[in-house]
């Protein structure tokens, strides 16, 4: 699962301490980043954990942490890290209350925590994440691979439905449907002979998305074969 604030507030080695926004806590981290910069902003891409000490900023002025705070949060920000004992004995309560009426969750970085600890903690979740995630797709390639040899077309979109929870189905060269996972998904396949035909006439392999009205499904379209004509379609459609 995605490394989020709650992950690194519960991280023993870290130390932190919530000063502001509990209950936002839940959201994704995409990286660490420590920045003195007084304005930040147009080097952040949305996401971070920005960490600081203050050093170039007037963390004791009610209305300049407003609008740091307002901006930070305004380019998608996740959190703030602030490091005391540096520059400050606590963090500033200025700082504190901007924090609480923006909602921008606001960490306690203790001194004996080096921010270079946090980015590593961060970085190591993300690549064990990324890790997982490869691992799965191997795992569900090899189950895929198995059944397709042992249980033919039917056993591969059985399995296929059954990996992303949803529905797969398989349309021969024509267009035309000839198996569907489960079985209720017959109608759905039907809908998209005339997305299939159109994804025909790309050179294989393609692919396409179709995205159905608000109470139905998305649904991947892929060709399989290679050259000016696919010799069939796989469509998979999730919630």
């Amino acid at each position: 699962m995605p490394l989020t604030l709650a992950s690194l507030v519960h991280h023993t080695a870290l130390k932190l301490t919530v000063r502001a926004g509990e209950d936002r806590l839940d959201v994704p981290v995409r990286w660490a980043h420590a920045s003195e910069l007084a304005d930040p902003v147009p080097y952040m891409e949305g996401g971070e954990l920005l960490l600081i000490t203050a050093l170039k900023l007037d963390a004791e002025n009610p209305d300049a942490m407003r609008r740091y705070v307002k901006r930070l949060a305004g380019a998608g920000v996740v959190g703030l890290g602030f490091a005391v004992g540096v520059h400050y004995e606590d963090i500033p309560a200025a700082l504190v209350e901007a924090a609480r009426e923006e909602g921008l969750p606001l960490l306690e970085v203790p001194r004996r925590t080096p921010f270079l600890a946090i980015s590593k903690a961060v970085s190591a979740a993300i690549a064990a994440d990324q890790y997982r995630a490869v691992t799965a797709g191997f795992a569900a390639q090899r189950e895929l691979t198995r059944h397709a040899l042992s249980d033919g077309p039917e056993g591969l979109l059985t399995a296929l439905a059954a990996q992303v929870d949803g529905w797969a189905a398989l349309y021969d060269a024509s267009g035309a449907v000839v198996g569907t996972a489960p079985e209720w998904a017959g109608r759905r396949a039907a809908r998209l002979t005339a997305d299939v035909q159109r994804l025909r006439e790309r050179p294989a392999p393609a692919s396409s998305v179709v995205a159905g009205p608000e109470d139905e499904d998305r649904v991947e379209l892929h060709s399989l074969g290679t050259g000016r004509r696919p010799r069939a379609a796989l469509a998979v459609g999730t919630a």
